[in-house]
């Protein structure tokens, strides 16, 4: 009996210790884009937004869902779901993480440069997909660190 009760209480003690598991830890995520090349794409949102819910069907969208999968590394995340966080010193809920970084406005598209491990570029906002699709070539292209993106959506404009 006793050896029953022990078992069960392992069970039960190993469970919890694996409740604080981490979901998403960007940096190691950042480990990973660094070593591919790519930058890292939070795709931040709530449930019950109309928005948010938009722009999840726009980031499935083929041409779309191809550029990011073939330049970025796209981590979805819910305020909403019960999970787990860790980037740099902040580990916690998603709704935490969110709080923490200031977020207020739903949904939002941030990139994280593989190299620094920093958030360089937010788009806030449903956006089309030909819109997310010229700040991909923004971010992918480095072109953030010279020139602001009117300024690069200006000589896309003017190139055509």
């Amino acid at each position: 009996m006793i050896k029953i009760i022990s078992a069960i209480f392992m069970i039960i003690f190993s469970t919890s210790l694996y409740s604080d598991e981490v979901d998403f830890n960007i940096d190691k995520y950042s480990m990973e884009a660094k070593k591919s090349n790519k930058h890292i794409i939070l795709f931040l949102h709530k449930d019950n937004c109309g928005f948010c819910e938009r722009m999840s069907f726009t980031l499935e969208e083929d041409k779309l869902s191809k550029a990011i999968k073939k330049d970025f590394i796209l981590l979805d995340i819910n305020r909403d779901d019960d999970e787990i966080v860790s980037y740099q010193d902040f580990k916690g809920s998603n709704a935490k993480f969110l709080k923490a970084l200031g977020v207020n406005f739903y949904p939002l598209l941030m990139f994280i440069n593989p190299k620094s491990n920093k958030i360089i570029y937010t788009i806030s906002g449903y956006k089309d997909s030909d819109k997310v699709l010229v700040v991909l070539d923004y971010i992918k292209s480095n072109s953030y660190t010279k020139m602001t993106l009117e300024e690069f959506e200006d000589r896309l404009f003017f190139n055509e």
